[in-house]
């Protein structure tokens, strides 16, 4: 059985011009990745070719599974899944400035046609998703996000990767930065409302008390990267395995570089649900466990590199940080 994935909308939100200053600075990651603006907004289009395509077409519907949804969801046979398509190689713009590819919507093919169901995706301003989740926007939100025991107060995480942070500077390292000790006193830009953004404030009340980093919180990760292109920021703190993809990508690899030998305080990411909506998350958890045993898991992981970030088990809540 094929993937089934309904039409891609793409919501324009703030720092779209700076992102296609990015663009045009350099030979930007994942081809149109970052053309999605307001033009890209404007339309649904269908999905493209992604690289984890061929172990999706293998994906069977399985009628017990689907038994395990929501009426309301089984009924109509789709859901909402909200996303910030501005995060490779997690999720980014294809060469048509709407379509949205990546490991997670490989990973969504997957899981919906293992459900049996469609779904759309909707591209949003990343501290935008989680109040959509609880304006019942989206029935799910699928966009990298890291599972913290300060979100699982008001969320429930159905864990699907385990991904390391990054210090992403530019390249050359000029400032000769190692560790999160030389970010103390130093201006430092980062995505805001995300994981990354509340490691830097506990550093300022931990290894840098005596010299904060001076924090700047921007809509999207490539906002913080043009604060290290002009200068205006020495690092962008970040998740792994999009600082590296950056660092590789952008400018033919010449502008950026990740400072860290080794990923810092590695955490799981999670697909986010409603507290309530326990239902769908069981469900959910069921079909990511199903294709972890019979390998397609793990087949689309090695489509994008990222097998490195690979778990054994789809597990609930069961970040610690």
């Amino acid at each position: 059985m094929s993937a089934r994935r309904s039409s891609l909308t793409s919501r324009p939100f703030p720092g779209a011009a700076l992102v296609l200053a990015v663009a045009a600075f350099t030979a930007a990651c994942g081809g149109g990745s970052n053309s999605g603006g307001e033009e890209g907004a404007a339309a649904g289009s269908t999905a493209g070719s992604t690289a984890g395509g061929e172990a999706v077409a293998e994906v069977e519907a399985d009628p017990e599974l689907n038994a395990m949804l929501p009426a309301d969801i089984s009924d109509a046979g789709t859901l909402e899944v909200g996303t910030e398509a501005l995060y490779p190689p997690y999720e980014y713009l294809d060469e048509d400035g709407q379509t949205i590819i990546g490991l997670d919507p490989d990973l969504l093919d997957a899981i919906t046609s293992r459900l049996g169901v469609e779904y759309t995706l909707t591209n949003t301003a990343f501290d935008g998703l989680l109040p959509a989740l609880d304006g019942d926007r989206f029935d799910v939100v699928a966009a990298a996000v890291t599972d913290t025991t300060a979100r699982q107060q008001n969320y429930d995480f159905v864990d699907y990767f385990l991904a390391g942070q990054a210090i992403v500077v530019a390249a050359g390292n000029p400032e000769g930065i190692a560790g999160v000790e030389d970010l103390c006193g130093q201006p430092v830009s980062v995505l805001i409302s995300s994981a990354q953004e509340e490691l830097l404030n506990r550093f300022n009340q931990e290894e840098c008390a005596a010299d904060p980093i001076e924090i700047t919180a921007l809509p999207t990760d490539q906002d913080a990267l043009l604060q290290v292109q002009s200068g205006r920021a020495v690092a962008s703190f970040t998740q792994e395995p999009v600082g590296r993809y950056n660092a590789a990508q952008i400018a033919g690899g010449n502008a950026f570089e990740v400072a860290n030998t080794a990923p810092l305080f590695p955490s799981p990411l999670g697909y986010v649900f409603d507290k309530e909506d326990t239902q769908l998350r069981n469900a959910w958890q069921a079909a990511l466990q199903s294709l972890i045993e019979d390998g397609t898991y793990t087949e689309i992981l090695e489509s994008h590199g990222l097998e490195s970030g690979a778990v054994d088990e789809a597990t609930i809540n069961a970040g610690t940080q």
